[in-house]
C-alpha cells in the first residue's frame, strides 16, 4: 500500500490521498479548533494535487506500456504477408507423430521441415492466418498461422544447374521395346552396414 510502483512512481496510498502516510505521529499537539476559513482553499490545493499526481502516474504507464512494448519487438522480424494464389510450403512440426506412426523404421530427424507448395485460398491479414489448398486426404484443417508457412520459389535452372532432376528415360528390353514401369526390384547394393 506504502510501496513506491515502479510503473507509476506513486504509491495508491499517494495517489487515494494525496499524500504519503506517516511513520512517525506529529510531535506537536493537534489543535481542536476548528479554523473554516481556509478550508475550502485546502480542499481546492488538496484536488489540484490528487489530479497532478494522477495525471503524472497515467503518462508513467503510457510510458512504461512504450517501453516494454519496444523491448518486446525490437528481436520481432517483419511477418512475410501473402495474398491469395501465392504458393507457399508448410511446417510438418505438428505431424511428425503422424510421420512416425506410418513405419517402424521411420525417425522424426529424417522427416521433411516442410511439405510440398499448397496455394492460399483465403486471407486474414489481421490475424496472421490463411486458408490453404489441401487435398481432400490429409484430415486436417486448412487454416494455418502464418509462422508454420514458407514462400515456395521454384527451383530456376540457370542459376542452380547442379538441382535440377533430370527424369530417366524409359528401359530398352532385349527385344528392343521401350518399357517405362518396374515390375520388381530384382537386386540392391547394400550401403553402409548393410542396410
Amino acid at each position: 500500500m506504502n510501496t513506491v510502483n515502479s510503473s507509476t512512481g506513486f504509491s495508491p496510498f499517494q495517489l487515494k490521498t494525496g499524500h504519503s502516510p506517516r511513520f512517525v505521529p506529529p510531535f506537536s499537539d493537534v489543535s481542536l479548533v476548528d479554523d473554516t476559513s481556509d478550508e475550502t482553499a485546502h480542499a481546492a490545493k488538496l484536488f489540484t494535487r490528487l489530479e497532478t499526481d494522477v495525471m503524472e502516474a497515467q503518462d508513467n504507464l503510457f510510458l512504461a506500456k512504450v517501453n516494454q512494448a519496444a523491448l518486446t519487438n525490437h528481436l520481432r522480424s517483419e511477418e512475410i504477408s501473402y495474398a491469395v494464389g501465392d504458393k507457399v510450403l508448410l511446417s510438418t512440426f505438428h505431424r511428425q507423430q503422424d510421420y512416425m506412426q506410418q513405419g517402424d523404421n521411420r525417425v522424426a530427424k529424417f522427416m521433411v521441415c516442410y511439405d510440398e507448395p499448397y496455394n492460399i485460398l483465403h486471407t486474414y491479414p489481421e490475424f496472421s492466418a490463411y486458408i490453404l489448398d489441401l487435398p481432400a486426404s490429409t484430415n486436417i484443417f486448412p487454416t494455418f498461422h502464418a509462422s508454420l508457412l514458407k514462400p515456395w520459389c521454384k527451383n530456376n535452372a540457370s542459376l542452380f544447374p547442379s538441382c535440377q532432376h533430370s527424369q530417366p528415360g524409359p528401359i530398352i528390353t532385349d527385344d528392343g521395346a521401350e518399357e517405362w514401369e518396374v515390375e520388381s526390384v530384382i537386386d540392391h547394393r547394400p550401403r553402409g552396414r548393410g542396410f
